[in-house]
């Protein structure tokens, strides 16, 4: 075999090429991201504020505050609740509206148009609008609805009972919508051959969902899960407009914590930082995690599409030799009949 020429590495002018394409991005990277990460891990071990320049060395002082810290740790526990109501219900009800709109012929552009909408919408003019829906008067969508069956108008987002899942409503509303369109794409990629072995094999409906659809789609059920955790653990906006992490702190998330010690009251922005890069190191380990799970998802799943290629070749190979038996019994008597 022949080796064409000028088919070796790319070098030269080339290289140069790729690397002029490549440096904006780069530099936006290292300007935008690595730099302000790398200086915010230096103000995490410092005791500096917005309101001085001088700051000192602490070293991990902050984090140890933060172990410490009770409003620190009420931030993170809401936060796990909010993960909770908002990732579980999303990933279900996205992927039981992606399966429902496959199975819509008629006006499915508009249908999935539709679903498609609040994921790209403003995350606070959606806050906006539930804030007036849930209104504490009677005039609130949702106080008007109870009203219906009696029940008097109750404040949403100034109980500690309700103000959090109200809050966990509005994200989850909007990220129903992002798994519905990744679930909604996973599903055309499933080869058809899978579902025409299943058929072969007997397995129709509920059981073909469990053992075929679910498989094929584990790994991408674990993109969505990990992104949309790491997603709800940087809530902010949807707290800011509708609750400001009240009452009592009952809606306060991590996020909106560091908010409130480097922005306000004492404007602590090394604790802040601190706390931070808590939340990034916890961010990071749901990554590691996720791609952990995400590979053995794929080899499942690879597992399971070679087993229906397989199974589809055996019906049709079981349904020739099933063919040439009836071929074989019906000559004796062709003959007969002769």
């Amino acid at each position: 075999m022949t080796r064409r020429a000028g088919a070796g590495p790319r070098t030269g002018a080339g290289g140069w090429r790729i690397g002029a394409l490549l440096f904006p991005a780069l530099l936006g990277l290292a300007v935008f991201v690595l730099g302000p990460a790398l200086i915010s891990a230096f103000t995490a071990g410092t005791d500096k504020s917005l309101t001085g320049p001088s700051f000192h060395w602490v070293g991990t002082a902050n984090l140890r505050e933060a172990f410490g810290d009770p409003d620190f740790g009420k931030s993170v526990r809401n936060t796990l609740l909010y993960c909770l109501l908002t990732v579980i219900p999303a990933v279900v009800v996205g992927l039981a509206l992606a399966l429902a709109a496959q199975k819509v012929t008629r006006g499915s552009a508009v249908l999935r148009l539709a679903l498609f909408l609040p994921v790209s919408a403003n995350l606070v003019a959606i806050a906006v609008i539930f804030a007036y829906m849930f209104d504490p008067s009677g005039h609130g969508l949702a106080n008007t609805v109870i009203g219906w069956f009696g029940a008097g108008p109750r404040n949403w987002l100034g109980d500690e009972a309700t103000s959090l899942p109200v809050v966990a409503l509005v994200g989850g509303w909007r990220l129903t919508s992002f798994v519905f369109v990744v679930y909604l794409a996973g599903l055309t990629t499933i080869p058809a051959s899978v579902y025409e072995a299943a058929e072969v094999d007997g397995i129709r409906g509920f059981a073909r969902l469990r053992h075929v659809t679910l498989p094929l789609l584990a790994p991408t059920t674990i993109f969505l899960a990990v992104f949309t955790t790491i997603l709800t653990l940087q809530t902010f906006e949807t707290v800011a407009v509708l609750t400001h992490g009240g009452p009592f702190r009952s809606s306060a998330t991590i996020v909106y914590y560091i908010y409130e010690v480097g922005f306000t009251g004492s404007f602590r922005i090394g604790y802040a930082s601190a706390i931070a890069l808590l939340l990034i190191l916890g961010i990071i380990l749901i990554g590691i995690l996720g791609s952990v799970l995400g590979r053995r998802a794929r080899t499942r799943a690879a597992r399971v599409e070679a087993d229906g290629a397989d199974a589809g070749v055996d019906g049709a190979a079981g349904a020739a030799l099933v063919g040439l038996g009836v071929a074989g019994a019906a000559a004796p008597a062709t003959e007969a009949a002769r």
